[in-house]
This record gives structure tokens, C-alpha cells and sequence, in this order.
């Protein structure tokens, strides 16, 4: 594979199974992920399959990102992603850090 190809897994058999629904977007330092309330779970109760997904999507992991969670009230959150367990901060606790 040259320097510049990217692959993509196609096997499909292990499709991670969510039922939040969300955009996000991707810098190389944060992930942001917005819950758009389509879902039949919010983004925060389905944080782990959320960000399983986006690194599927990514083929890779995302845990050396800062990872963003905006809910569907426009809170926002911190989340710490270890690539199995996910946790929260909420705003006050990020100005507290």
C-alpha cells in the first residue's frame, strides 16, 4: 500500500449496533459529536457504541482525541474514551480541571 491509500474494512459482519443518532466532526485533535434527538437513545446513553462507530468509520482509534459531546438540550460534555468504557465531564467540571 502507498503512502496515500486509505482502505476501508468492508467486513460487515461486525456492524456496531446504536440507536443514538448524531453528527460529529473531526480536526486532528478533537472529535466533535452533536446528538441531532432522532435517535431512539441519546448520544450519552449510547456513548460507547457512538464512539466504537466513529472509529470504525476511521479504522482506528480515537482515544488520543479530546472527544466533545453537545446533548440534545445544548449541553456539552467532555468524554474520555479508553477504546472499551466511556466517562463524562460536564462543563463545570472541564473549568474546574
Amino acid at each position: 500500500m502507498s503512502r496515500h491509500e486509505i482502505t476501508f474494512n468492508a467486513n460487515f459482519a461486525q456492524t456496531i449496533r446504536m440507536r443514538a443518532d448524531f453528527i460529529y466532526k473531526i480536526t486532528p485533535t478533537l472529535i466533535s459529536i452533536t446528538d441531532t434527538g432522532l435517535g431512539q437513545r441519546s448520544v450519552a446513553d449510547d456513548i460507547e457504541a457512538v464512539s466504537q462507530k466513529i472509529e470504525y468509520w476511521h479504522q482506528g482509534p480515537i482515544s488520543p482525541f479530546q472527544i466533545m459531546c453537545r446533548d440534545g438540550k445544548g449541553f456539552s460534555y467532555q468524554v474520555h474514551w479508553d477504546g472499551k468504557t466511556a466517562s463524562f465531564f460536564d462543563e463545570a467540571q472541564i473549568r474546574a480541571l
